[in-house]
């Protein structure tokens, strides 16, 4: 198994949201903010795919079954890292 990070950053002057399929998990960057997502691969050549519509990004991953948010250099499970979507 491997393991893949993946980093977003928001260089725009208007938010970004992301979403996370096939989790629908949903992050808001404001400008300057970045965000880190680890994801175990049960392949040796981890997959995505990244869509982009406007202000939005949806990054899908492949073959995984769970991924973590990276907080102050900790893996937080998506699940217990709340989504600040419903603030905006």
């Amino acid at each position: 198994m491997t393991t893949f990070s993946i980093r977003f950053l928001n260089s725009n002057d208007q938010p970004v949201f992301l979403q996370v399929d096939p989790w629908a998990g949903c992050y808001v960057l404001k400008k300057g903010e970045e965000i880190e997502l680890i994801a175990p691969s049960k392949t040796n050549s981890p997959s995505f795919g990244i869509d982009e519509y406007g202000d939005t990004r949806i990054l899908t991953l492949f073959d995984s079954s769970e991924y973590f948010v990276v907080k102050d250099g900790k893996r937080i499970h998506w699940t217990e890292y709340s989504t600040n979507c419903d603030e905006q």
